[in-house]
């Protein structure tokens, strides 16, 4: 059996590392934490070190005995042991996100929202065009060189991705099948009809591009049933949040939801919810996106953001961001049932295809190349 060595830094996703257990690999954990009441669950489960220049040697002494490294969210930290650690040991890149779509922000704002970020988008925009100027953009783009394979969920991103980063490593897709969280489908005899609730985004993450969102709300002829919701329970405060706030007040059917949800709310959330609309223009909210598939919910993202392409490609029923206006005033903000059964047929292939087998297979196969 193959050694893997998970290096983890946000307790949300240690969970990934399960994706990898099976009659293949021997996997340990590293968190790059200190140990605290939100991670106790893997106190005695895992190896735990600040991510501070003197544990660094430290952190390569144990990384350096694995066949395979697996980094979650390449940081700059991260980027420092990928540079450092032995040639002998296969590097894979699990992609959040963040590593590259921060870097281009401004691909991924709506003029609304850019107004909010004049001077993170101009020192960007310096950090684009003189990039050897800032040393931790040069570790970053050597780790991506040093890295074997990246792993995410869907090829459309890896390609769309690639089209603006075109020195990516092999990509592998993760598996469909350790949907776990989504495996509570919508039950007809509960859940149909559903309500005239509209949800709007994930977070206060400006990615999802809220006030553009709001205005084609408060312009349309709203229909007198529908109630607006705005998932709006993590994520940093600021000018842009404020904003947000303000424009949600002046919407009468509009409420922000503030108060962070355990996971069990967060499984029962979308059970009476018609429709949930995203307006990000990159792959974001996929939690939300596909509990709410999976629960009958009607589904608008925006066609820049890959994650409509891969849905579609797959054959589901997902609805354009241009739809909304009409179908908040006309009242049409539900699947029908026949639309429900479809997509969670689609769904369930997915889980047939992508398979943790298959996407260890891959893994393997990376150790002899």
């Amino acid at each position: 059996m193959k050694k893997i060595i998970h290096v983890h830094s946000d307790r949300k996703f240690i969970s990934d590392s399960e994706k990898f257990d099976g009659e293949f690999f021997v996997n340990e954990l590293l968190i790059l934490d200190t140990k605290n009441s939100f991670n106790e669950e893997y106190n005695n489960k895992a190896l735990f070190f600040e991510p501070n220049p003197e544990n660094l040697n430290k952190i390569l002494a144990i990384v350096n005995t694995a066949d395979i490294l697996v980094l979650y969210n390449l940081d700059f930290f991260k980027s420092q042991i990928v540079n450092c650690v032995d040639k002998k040991v296969k590097i894979i890149w699990r992609f959040f996100g963040t590593e590259l779509y921060s870097r281009k922000l401004h691909l991924y704002l709506s003029t609304k929202s850019k107004s909010f970020f004049i001077p993170r988008l101009f020192k960007d925009q310096v950090k684009r065009i003189f990039p050897f100027l800032f040393q931790k953009e040069k570790l970053f783009y050597r780790a991506i060189k040093r890295s074997d394979a990246i792993v995410g969920v869907f090829k459309e991103e890896y390609e769309y991705l690639k089209r603006h980063w075109n020195h990516l490593p092999k990509f592998i897709p993760l598996p469909q099948d350790g949907l776990r969280l989504y495996s509570k489908e919508i039950n007809f005899e509960l859940e149909y009809p559903k309500s005239n609730t509209v949800v709007i985004g994930n977070s206060r993450s400006y990615y999802n591009n809220h006030l553009d969102i709001l205005e084609l709300v408060e312009t349309s002829n709203l229909n007198k049933k529908i109630n607006i919701n705005i998932l709006f329970n993590y994520g940093v405060e600021n000018a842009y949040t404020d904003k947000v706030r303000e424009k949600a007040t002046d919407i009468e059917k509009a409420t922000l939801i503030d108060s962070f949800m355990p996971v069990h709310e967060f499984i029962d959330f979308y059970g009476p919810v018609a429709a949930f609309v995203n307006n990000s223009y990159r792959q974001l909210a996929l939690g939300n996106i596909m509990m709410a598939l999976h629960r009958g919910v009607k589904t608008y993202l925006n066609k820049k953001n890959p994650t409509y392409t891969w849905l579609k490609n797959e054959g589901l029923y997902i609805y354009e961001i241009e739809d909304l206006k009409n179908d908040l005033e006309s009242g049409q903000i539900y699947l029908a049932k026949s639309e429900i059964v479809h997509n969670l047929k689609c769904l369930k292939n997915l889980k047939d295809v992508y398979t943790k087998t298959d996407f260890q297979l891959q893994i393997m196969q990376l150790l002899n190349t």
